[in-house]
């Protein structure tokens, strides 16, 4: 079976929040990023169907992107899913005997978080992993998909999400940069190693939209789509609310710059988007 477009569909959420992406390409292949959790399984598998998939981009290991990944590797094996290859470049474990970091609490609770679950399953798969490198390419039938951002060993006082992959998908019609959850931080280095290649026609919001990245690296993409992971609480969260709105709170861990989903809203406003694609509104299949 042929298709006539490269189809993205993005998953609406069954859990509160998450994020999740299906590609499927002209010859019927799927490449799935990230997943969600357990709860959003269902969907991905709908979405999924009996294709074969080239590959399973894992961004960061955090339990609404990953987790689903790990049930199902727990449940069978992955045996529900016909795949290809993984990529994914995440912290190692062995970091929780690093302690010179601002909030050693918080910096542990990331490495448990995830880690733990993902190591217990990893024998299971291991012979499909592939540790991405920042600078490396794939194709999967039309599709190329361009590494710009990996790991960063520096990067510690937001660990998990300035760990996220960055990726530029490309069809021959268009554009995609996935930023997943990355901070200010990662995205000042981001910027500052790869602003030539951000340009892209649509861009996922990093970290849903919100304790994101800088405008700065909004306004090298200049996308005219964004792609917002995010319920109606999260898309309509004010520029402090909740623990946004304890400064001392971000500033203790060592994490400047975290504003609720508004002001990246306002930014979009700025560079002129027009076009939103928001998980509150359900699933979304847009052709690329």
């Amino acid at each position: 079976m042929k298709n006539e477009h490269t189809v993205l569909y993005q998953l609406t959420e069954t859990s509160p929040f998450m994020m999740s992406f299906v590609v499927v390409t002209k010859q019927n292949n799927a490449i799935i990023i990230d997943g969600g959790m357990e709860a959003d399984m269902p969907l991905l598998k709908k979405y999924v169907g009996n294709r074969h998939v080239s590959a399973w981009i894992l961004t960061h290991a955090h339990s609404d992107h990953i987790d689903g990944f790990v049930s199902e590797m727990r449940k069978n094996g992955g045996k529900d899913f016909d795949i290809e290859k993984i990529y994914y470049n995440f912290p190692p474990y062995s970091l929780i005997e690093k302690h010179d970091v601002p909030d050693y609490d918080y910096f542990k609770s990331e490495l448990d978080e995830m880690l733990p679950a993902f190591n217990e399953v990893l024998p299971l798969f291991r012979d499909k992993t592939h540790i991405v490198t920042q600078g490396e390419s794939i194709q999967i039938d039309e599709v190329k998909i361009d590494f710009l951002f990996t790991y960063h060993p520096d990067l510690v006082a937001n660990l998990m999400n300035d760990s996220s992959l960055v990726f530029k998908l490309t069809t021959p019609n268009t554009s995609v940069l996935f930023l997943g959850d990355l901070g200010p931080e990662g995205g000042d280095k981001l910027y500052e190693e790869s602003m030539h290649l951000l340009k892209a026609d649509m861009v996922q919001m990093a970290h849903h939209g919100h304790m994101n990245c800088g405008m700065e690296v909004y306004a090298a993409t200049r996308p005219e789509v964004c792609l917002w992971c995010c319920a109606d609480w999260l898309y309509n969260e004010p520029a402090f609310c909740g623990k946004l709105a304890d400064r001392e709170f971000f500033w203790k861990q060592g994490r400047r710059r975290m504003f609720g989903t508004e002001v990246t809203r306002r930014w979009m406003d700025i560079l002129g988007v027009k076009t939103h694609y928001v998980t509150k509104d359900g699933t979304n299949r847009i052709l690329l």
